[in-house]
C-alpha cells in the first residue's frame, strides 16, 4: 500500500471542507489519524473512513460527493497494486 498516496488523498479531502473541527473533536480526529497511520492494506483504510465518515464529514465540513470521491480514489490504489 502506498501510505504517502493515500495520506495525499484524504489531506486533500479534508481541506476541501469548509469547516475546521472544534476542540472537542480534535482528540477524535487524532484518534482517527492514528487509526489509519497503523493500517496496512487499503481495505483496513476503507473500513474506518466508512465508519467514521459521519464524523470526518461533519467536523472538516466535507461534502458527501467529495467524500465519496476520496473513497474511490484510494480504492483504485488498492485495485493497481
Amino acid at each position: 500500500m502506498n501510505k504517502d498516496a493515500v495520506k495525499n488523498i484524504i489531506e486533500a479531502t479534508l481541506k476541501s471542507g469548509n469547516k475546521t473541527p472544534g476542540l472537542l473533536d480534535v482528540p477524535k480526529a487524532l484518534s482517527v489519524k492514528s487509526k489509519l497511520e497503523a493500517c496496512s492494506a487499503i481495505p483496513e483504510v476503507i473500513g474506518i473512513l466508512e465508519d467514521r465518515r459521519s464524523f470526518i464529514t461533519k467536523s472538516f465540513g466535507v461534502s458527501d460527493s467529495a467524500y465519496n470521491e476520496a473513497i474511490e480514489k484510494i480504492k483504485t490504489l488498492g485495485d493497481a497494486a
